[in-house]
């Protein structure tokens, strides 16, 4: 399990020069290429998890399957729990089958706080990586989302999210400085039960 501290900048995707710019000025790098990633989310029948992240409650939690459907030789998936604590914000990652992923997805995920969750939506989106100051920063472009089962209501979020994912050395006032933008809460989940109608998701 890993810690890390989280900061979400939110911009119109036409400010992604303005974002490179700060990056790039204070002694920023590229860490790896830009990819496409695709993320399967899970929740429960009452979709707790989604409302505990809206309603900010601590502790919570996001199951989610992550791939990188552009990687043709090494293909696997990554079965993720996120855990926001009062203590910080915490990931647990293990890798799975595509055996694995599918019956997770028939049978569901049992989670001792959740129960059985199924899946909800998927999101797909691009990653730029970058390191700034011994710390990553990711930006996340042409975000859309999904409904599981219909697999046909698609829609797009046309900002850029900058996300800064900061170790025990991270030092919030000098990010601050470094990149001045505002930050906000935001959960791609979240926005996307909210954008694809939570009525619809359970049917």
């Amino acid at each position: 399990m890993s810690f890390r501290t989280e900061e979400k900048i939110i911009s119109p995707l036409a400010e992604i020069d303005k974002v490179k710019f700060h990056i790039f000025n204070n002694g920023g790098e590229e860490l790896y290429p830009k990819r496409k990633i695709l993320s399967v989310y899970f929740d429960n029948n009452k979709l707790k998890m989604f409302l505990d992240s809206e309603e900010g409650c601590t502790p919570r939690k996001k199951i989610r399957v992550r791939s990188y459907p552009e990687n043709k030789i090494d293909k696997y998936f990554n079965l993720e729990t996120k855990i926001s604590s009062v203590e910080g914000r915490f990931k647990k990652s293990k890798k799975i089958t595509n055996n694995e992923f599918s019956n997770i997805c028939k049978k569901g995920f049992y989670d001792l706080d959740y129960g059985n969750c199924l899946p909800i939506i998927w999101v797909e989106y691009f990653r730029e990586y970058y390191t700034l100051k011994n710390q990553r920063v990711t930006l996340d472009s042409e975000i859309k989302f999904k409904n599981f089962q219909s697999n046909v209501v698609n829609q797009n979020y046309e900002n850029l999210v900058c996300e800064i994912k900061g170790d025990e050395n991270f030092n919030k006032d000098f990010f601050d400085n470094i990149l001045p933008f505002s930050r906000s809460r935001f959960s791609k989940y979240a926005f996307g039960i909210k954008k694809l109608s939570s009525a619809n998701l359970t049917d």
